[in-house]
């Protein structure tokens, strides 16, 4: 198992296509930021206020991680190794395995992402505030960005499944939440609280009124994953790799 994991990890930082996760982590929050007149409005706000949107921003790298958890399985059907691989270590331990190195794979995407986007953001910040950045009370709120991103992982491993297509996934896991569930979280967050993205925000405390409270929007995101963990299992017992 170890040793599967390890592989997975190798694989997917093979290449130069880890370098475009890595940036999409840190343009994603960028786009939503500049979206939103942010942080060139962020003198006119308190320093809590501030330290809200920041981590509401951080939030926005959960699709990128779901995009990551997705790639585990996409990338190797793309070229088509996913039946070698499958061959070789059986169905049950790759299924395992990438489940276990979408987490890993989605955690240290929202990392890296926050370290390259919020370092380089920190500077255009009040001085106050980004001195405030790395207060305990501020790092509260990183767990709820950690476990948002790798249930989004997750769940991107489980659609990596189902359809084992790049672009499909892609337009799944990237396109949708920015273009669809982006604008229902601004203007009707009771709404896209029970949608996966939404329930992603809610679990990160994304400072929306109406969103579902963390450990409701956990369990929304549970929900989310069992159907989509039911539908890779039924969707691989009705094709052969």
């Amino acid at each position: 198992m170890t040793s599967g994991i390890r592989s997975e990890l190798l694989r997917y930082v093979s290449g130069y296509s880890v370098l475009g996760i890595v940036a999409f982590s840190a343009l994603v929050p960028w786009f939503v930021a500049n979206f939103l007149g942010w942080p060139d409005s962020s003198d006119a706000l308190s320093a809590q206020d501030n330290i809200q949107i920041f981590w509401a921003l951080a939030a926005g790298i959960a699709p990128v991680a779901t995009f990551a958890g997705s790639y585990l399985v996409t990338r190797e059907a793309y070229y088509g190794t996913l039946r070698r691989t499958v061959v070789a270590a059986g169905m049950t331990n790759v299924l395992v395995t990438k489940y276990i190195a979408a987490v890993v794979v989605g955690l240290c995407t929202v990392v890296i992402g926050i370290g390259v986007w919020g370092g380089t953001t920190a500077f255009s910040l009040p001085r106050d505030v980004a001195s405030q950045l790395l207060a305990p009370e501020s790092l509260g709120r990183l767990p709820g960005v950690l476990v948002a991103s790798a249930l989004g992982a997750v769940w991107g491993c489980s659609l990596g499944w189902i359809f084992q297509h790049y672009y499909a996934t892609t337009i799944l896991t990237l396109v949708i939440p920015l273009a669809i569930e982006l604008p229902l979280l601004s203007n009707a967050p009771e709404m896209a609280g029970w949608l996966p993205s939404g329930a992603l925000a809610g679990i990160a405390a994304v400072p929306f009124n109406g969103l579902l409270e963390p450990m409701q929007a956990f369990f929304v995101s549970l929900g989310w994953l069992l159907a989509a963990g039911c539908g890779a299992v039924w969707s691989l017992r009705r094709k052969e790799l």
